[in-house]
């Protein structure tokens, strides 16, 4: 991944921690599908967000289990700042861990962890970067720990891909015009950029790709690289539109029950 594209959204860090809410459409639906499968399971020890960005879906998990650590990965120095003012109050139990995900975060776990999620990141990496990490995070996890990874996925067929997308733009311009005065220089800012996602997406769609662009591989491709890399009880556990949550379990110690 070029720098260029690492500071795609870098720079929007604020931007995005208060756009999320009003321009990402249901943003919260698919993390708290994912939050209630992390609690359904206990309360986890140790949770690994890549890509974590402001950190919104880390205080969700800290918040609703006391016991919880975390681990935060990213490679913006930027979301680094805004993150650590949103995780403040849990500073205790939070690992900052400024780098790549394509690079060697595990070096910095400080255990095996009992999940390791992702949002609206790993689609990022080309189709071999994305089996790659899959295949990393199995081993990074302890047996018997959960991968999940909501993201920008395209779907079974193309025509209806294409209307995912022309979707988001739809969202994107009604909801600006919702978001309160005090807040219009962000929006003004994240459309900015949005623009720049429109451009590459919708009208260059069918065009080149390269690490670093808005690859959308299939979900059906991406469970089966999951199923490859090794997990079991691999599934879509929710979608909506561009936004599919899917993930898969390493067999706990002595087989794959």
């Amino acid at each position: 991944m070029t720098q260029i594209d690492k500071e795609r959204w870098s720079s929007m860090a604020d931007c995005y921690d208060r756009m999320a809410d009003y321009l990402v459409p249901r943003y919260h639906l698919l993390q708290d599908e994912v939050l209630a499968l992390l609690l359904a399971e206990g309360e986890p020890g140790l949770v690994v967000d890549l890509g974590a960005g402001s950190g919104i879906f880390l205080e969700k998990v800290l918040k609703a289990a006391p016991a919880a650590r975390a681990v935060w990965v990213d490679a913006s120095a930027d979301f680094r700042r805004v993150a650590g003012e949103r995780l403040a109050p849990y500073a205790d139990r939070v690992t900052f861990v400024l780098c790549p995900f394509d690079e060697a975060w595990e070096a910095a776990l400080p255990a095996a962890p009992e999940a390791i999620c992702s949002m609206s990141a790993i689609h990022h990496l080309d189709g071999p970067g994305k089996r790659a990490l899959y295949g990393r995070c199995f081993d990074a996890l302890r047996p018997g720990g959960w991968f999940y990874n909501i993201d920008e996925m395209s779907t079974l067929y193309d025509d209806a891909y294409r209307r995912t997308l022309a979707y988001w733009v739809g969202h994107v311009d009604r909801a600006r015009r919702g978001v309160p005065a005090e807040l219009q220089p962000y929006a003004r800012a994240w459309c900015d950029r949005f623009e720049g996602w429109k451009r590459r997406n919708v009208e260059g769609a069918g065009g080149p790709k390269q690490p670093g662009d808005d690859i959308h591989e299939s979900f059906v491709a991406q469970m089966q690289w999951l199923h490859d890399a090794g997990f079991v009880d691999v599934d879509l556990f929710a979608k909506f539109q561009l936004w599919s949550a899917i993930g898969g379990r390493k067999p706990p110690a002595g087989g794959t029950d």
